[in-house]
């Protein structure tokens, strides 16, 4: 359970900041804000822990 919170968070922080930075490049938000992608990346944590526990119990 900690090492599929660890690696969804991690995937989550990797997500936040490829996102922000996208976000800046391609203009559509001139200043870094991390509330813009703050809701997306609550559920890409979800989707990613679930993602985790799913492929560890078919892994056997």
């Amino acid at each position: 359970m900690k090492q599929r919170i660890t690696g969804a968070l991690m995937a989550t922080g990797l997500y936040l900041i490829i996102a922000n930075l996208g976000n800046f490049f391609f203009g559509v938000n001139k200043r870094f804000d991390w509330t813009t992608t703050l809701w997306e990346a609550a559920f890409f944590f979800v989707f990613i822990f679930l993602l985790l526990g799913y492929r560890n119990n078919h892994k056997k």
